[in-house]
């Protein structure tokens, strides 16, 4: 199911040929590491170029002369939005033993 997922958005970002569509896909193919996340992004109404266009929508409205900016972090938290993916695809946190002592 995960490499299904990781192929759907591969070819909708190649579809679009542009680099937020490319940024976008790689984002989630790196998060795509479980059969939920996966699951979303298989979800048939989840598109990568609806999300594309609300990210460049976003950029429009903060345009400044011919510049535009989004932090990665701010389209990163979009794309989650837009798929749905919560907390299951945080990082686990890692436990240094020194901080128990």
């Amino acid at each position: 199911m995960i490499n299904e997922a990781i192929r759907k958005i591969t070819d909708e970002m190649m579809k679009l040929d542009d680099p937020v569509a490319q940024g976008i896909e790689e984002y989630l193919t790196g998060i795509c590491t479980t059969e939920s996340v996966a699951s979303r992004i298989l979800d048939p109404s989840k598109k990568l170029e609806e999300i594309h266009k609300k990210v460049w929508d976003e950029a429009r409205k903060r345009k400044k002369g011919n510049c535009a900016y989004i932090p990665p972090q701010e389209v990163y938290e979009m794309v989650r939005s837009y798929y749905g993916i919560g907390e299951e695809t945080a990082p686990k946190a890692k436990v240094n033993v020194l901080d128990l002592l």
